[in-house]
This record gives structure tokens, sequence and C-alpha cells, in this order.
């Protein structure tokens, strides 16, 4: 039985049909061939079960020792090596190579935190096939724009990254992302940040109005370690004073007259901000800080270029100048024009002080704080009399000590309403002027200066003659001393001092100004401006003693006599009249 068995398989294994094996499958090729039994059937389906098990095993293996290439390997194999360029509708080019080490060396390259592939910005999938659709851009301005959208899907937004650019008037010259930063060469931020200002002078580099681009170039080369474009252009828009005071705080250069005269256009805004115009609050009242267009009106200053100055000389700027104060400072203003200064402006003389001459424009202080600011700014026109006061017995204690107490030039010529010093007027209110600082008892014991000298002089033949003047003809002129006349005008020394013109030594000539045939004897009767005491003058004490005691006992001497002359006349009358009427009686 065993043998028969055996003869059976052997006939069907000469008789089973040959296979071919390949990667699709089995092919059975000999159609012929007898009916296999069951067993035999299921023992070739294992078998080609098995046999494909191992293909596919061995496939699966095999392709993981395989490295698949990057998503963009075709394009840059494919734009590597091209000078190929694509013109557009507008027949602007694209040139169709690219360097790929400045791709890889870029933020986007090797320094990215994730892989960032060609397709990822040029996204468009159509143009990933090739050959590739035509772009729709029009001009390069349109292709830009349509790659840079691309970049918000991983950057912010160009509302939030680029405000200022946004607000521009022509949409159409706003810059995008690849404008600034670049296409495949993107720098690091840190680059841009080293150097922002040559970022945007890629763009930003020609003007259309010479004189803006010379003020541009100017500002760009003074700004500071910490400035940048973004100093004038930020992002938030700047207020006008802002933008006057930025602009101007960084120009050094000179704007030119006609008449060839120059005005330095740096501002510093500090100075106006620790000026009296900066916020402060003065007698209870808070003020804020005046802004530049308060004093520049010309609407044409708010822009860029500014309209030009009519102004042919820096002078007459100056002047010009000075109706801007009366908006504020009306009152003030009006006093102004009654005084000498104004009066010589409107005959034409330019040179007379207006309000910026002695208050300054921009870093305007207090004008008394501190006081010698006074003189030194009377100084500036008046160069010689200043001199002679700051050698005066006023103005060394005030510029040598710093006594507040001294008088200063608006204290005896007033402050806007400066009247002529030359006039009758000014020359009869003079002692009444002196008469305000020394006849004030309190200030006068401060420094053990008596009351004597105003009282005096107004009690002697001097005083009570240009008295009388002041009050009943102002106007009319005298040749009658007044205080200046011997103490000297600008020039008053301490009484002891040599050069002094009321020391006695110098007095005969001080006399003689008015006195011209005064002899040396002259200045004897001078008894100075003390009342006549022992210690002082005191042959006239003792004459002013015995007319003192001399007079009344002779006046009442005589009024006592003539008083019991009349009752004893009285008395007579009175007695006769007795007698007379006995008399009769009798």
């Amino acid at each position: 039985m065993d043998q028969c068995w055996s003869a059976r398989i052997l006939r069907s294994e000469v008789a089973a049909p040959t296979a071919a094996f390949h990667s699709s499958g089995i092919i059975i090729q000999n159609d012929a061939a007898p009916r296999w039994g069951g067993r035999a059937w299921l023992l070739a389906v294992a078998t080609v079960a098995a046999i494909l098990c191992a293909l596919l095993w061995s496939q699966a293996a095999h392709a993981q020792d395989i490295v698949q290439p990057p998503p963009d390997a075709a394009c840059k194999l494919c734009h590597v090596d091209n000078e190929g360029v694509y013109t557009l509708p507008s027949g602007e080019t694209l040139p169709l190579g690219i360097d790929l080490t400045a791709l890889d060396e870029s933020v986007h390259g090797v320094h990215a935190a994730a892989p960032v592939y060609c397709t990822d910005c040029h996204s468009d999938r159509q143009r990933y096939q090739f050959p590739h659709q035509p772009n729709p851009a029009q001009d390069l301005v349109e292709y830009r724009a349509g790659v840079a959208q691309n970049c918000e899907q991983c950057h912010a937004t160009a509302e939030v990254h680029n405000p200022g650019h946004l607000q521009a008037a022509d949409s159409s010259a706003v810059p995008n992302c690849v404008d600034c930063h670049g296409g495949h060469e993107v720098e690091p931020v840190a680059v841009f940040a080293a150097d922002p200002v040559a970022t945007c002078q890629t763009c930003h580099q020609s003007f259309e109005n010479e004189a803006l681009g010379k003020v541009h170039a100017e500002i760009v080369t003074n700004l500071g370690p910490d400035q940048t474009c973004e100093t004038c252009h930020a992002s938030t828009p700047q207020s006008t004073d802002a933008q006057c005071q930025t602009c101007h705080s960084l120009l050094t250069s000179q704007l030119t007259l006609v008449s060839g005269d120059q005005i330095d256009l740096h501002v510093n805004p500090q100075d106006i901000i620790d000026s009296v115009h900066g916020e402060r609050v003065f007698e209870g009242i808070q003020y804020t800080t005046l802004q530049c267009t308060d004093c520049h009106k010309d609407q044409a200053v708010s822009g860029y270029p500014h309209a030009e100055i009519d102004a042919v000389t820096r002078r007459s700027l100056t002047v010009a100048m000075e109706q801007i104060c009366q908006d504020c400072h009306l009152d003030i203003y009006d006093r102004t024009m009654d005084g000498i200064h104004a009066q010589h402006v409107q005959e034409g003389d330019l040179r007379a002080a207006t309000c910026a001459d002695c208050h300054g424009n921009h870093a305007i202080q207090d004008p008394d704080d501190p006081r010698e600011h006074v003189s030194q700014t009377c100084g500036n026109c008046h160069a010689v009399i200043n001199e002679q006061y700051a050698a005066s017995v006023h103005g060394a204690a005030l510029l040598g000590e710093d006594n507040p107490d001294v008088p200063v030039c608006t204290d005896c010529h007033g402050v806007h309403n400066i009247p002529e010093a030359t006039t009758a007027e000014f020359r009869m209110s003079s002692p009444n002027m002196c008469g305000q600082c020394h006849a004030d008892t309190a200030l006068m014991e401060k420094y053990g200066i008596s009351t004597d000298v105003f009282e005096t002089y107004v009690a002697d033949f001097h005083g009570t003659t240009v008295t009388l003047f002041e009050h009943n003809a102002p106007g009319e002129a005298t040749n009658k001393a007044v205080c200046y006349d011997c103490h000297g005008v600008h020039n008053i020394l301490p009484a002891n001092d040599e050069n002094s013109q009321i020391i006695k030594e110098n007095l005969l000539v001080t006399c003689q100004q008015c006195h011209p045939d005064a002899t040396a004897n002259f200045p004897d009767s001078r008894t100075s401006h003390f009342k006549p005491s022992i210690e002082n003058n005191p042959l006239v004490y003792l004459v002013d003693l015995f007319y003192a005691i001399v007079i009344p006992f002779t006046v009442g001497g005589f009024m006592l006599f003539i008083g019991s002359d009349v009752y004893r006349r009285v008395i007579d009358r009175r007695r006769g009249k007795n007698k007379g009427d006995h008399d009769h009686a009798a």
C-alpha cells in the first residue's frame, strides 16, 4: 500500500504545473495538469502565502533603509543652476536661479527652529507642478505682495508688524515683508536691529524736494545711539508739536535768509520744558507746556517743507515775532508799546529791544530769578552803562554779594513801559524813585542807613523846588539838583570812596555843574543829608539850638510884654471910668 501511495505522489509531482513568481503574484502556465487532491491544494496555497509574506516583509525592511528626499529637493535641483528669467506682463523679470548657500544661512535655513520648505512660502499648488502655471502677478510689486502674504502663516500680520507703512497715502508704495527682509536671504532680526537705519534707506534715499532730502540726510546723520527712523516715524502718529521737537532737536544747520543772515535750526526740547512756558503752577494756576505752533502759527509750519520766511534779515524776523506775544500777554504788550523801546521800533530803529531780546525765545526763565539776570539782560545792549553799574555801590552788592535788596535796572527805569530817561518828567520823579528805598525805614535800618537822606533833601532848597515843579509843572525842565546830579546816575559810589562825586575833595567840581561861579569855600556850606548834631555839623547844630532857644524866648517875651501891656491898659481904662463915675456922683 505504501508503494502505491508513493507512486501516486510521484506522479502528481511530475504532472504538477510550473509557476513563475514575481512582484505581481503567481501565474499558472500549465492548463493540462490533472486535478489536485485536497491536501495538495492547501499545501500549495500555504506555500504561496508564505512566499508573499516573506517578499512583503523584505520590501518593507528594505524601504526603511532608503533615505527619503525632502519635499523641496526637486525645487532646489531645478533652480540652483538656473540662469533663466521669468518675464512678468509688466516687462519686469524674475531670476529663476537661487543661491542655496544664502538660503541655508538665512533664518529659514539652518537657523530655523523647524524645517522651512520651498512650498511653505510658494504654496500655490498649481505652481508646484511642472510646467508651472503662469504667475497671476502683473508686475514685481504685485508678485512680492503675493509672496509676502504667505509670511503671515507663521508671523504676525502686517497690521501689527508694519502699521506705519500701512498708513501711507499711496497703497501701492507700501512695502511688504519681502521688501524689507528679502526673499531667500532673510537675515536674523539682530542684523536689522544693529543698523535699522540702513534697512530703511534701501528705499528712502531719494526725495522729489531737494531741501527735504538735505534736511532728512542731516537728521539721519545726527541720530543718537538710541535713535532710529522710528524716532520720527513712530508706529503711533506723533503730535504736531512732537514732530517739531523731534526734527529740530536733530538739526544743527542754519537757515540762510535773503540778506545772508543765518538762523539756527537746532532747538533743545528740554529748554522749553524747563522754561516758564513749560508745565508749571503759577499763583495757584496750573499751566501746560506751550506748544510750538502756539507761537509759530503759520499753518505751513505744520508740514514740510515749511513756507518761506518773508523776513529779509534776522533782526526783522525777531521784530515780527514780537507780535505773537500779545496773544497771551496783551496787557503787558500794551504797556510795552508805550515804552521807549517800542517807540524806537515804530520809528524804524530795529535795534531797539523787543520781547525776545529781553526774555529769550525757547529757554525763557523768570526775569529776576536771580536778580542779576536783569542787569545782564540790559547789558546786552547797554554794555557801557552795565559796566558802570557793576562798579557802583549797588552793582557791587548785587553781583559780588548776591544782595537781593539793591536796585536793578527795572527798579529805576520800569519794566515794560520804560520811559525816556532824558525827559523833564523823568528827572522830576527821580527823587521819589530814590525814596522808594531810602525812605523805607525797615529797609534802611537793615543796613544802618538813615532815612534822613531823603527827608533832608525834600526839606532843603533843592528838594523843595523840585517838589513844587513836580506837582505844578512835571513836564517843565528845571536846573534844580536831583539825587543823581550829585551822586551820579549809574556810577554811584559810597560817600567815602575817593572817586565819589560827593567826597569833599570832589565836591566843588560836582557843585560847579550847576554853580559854575562857585569858589573853594562854596562846598563848606554843605551839611550833607544828616540832621545837624554834635557829631555831624556841631556849629550848625549849636546855631540851630541857639535859635531854637532864643526865638521862643524872644517871641515869648514879646508876647508876655504885649499881653501885660494890654492888661495894664485895660485895667487903667477901667480905673479911669470908675473915677469918672465917682466924680460925677459927687
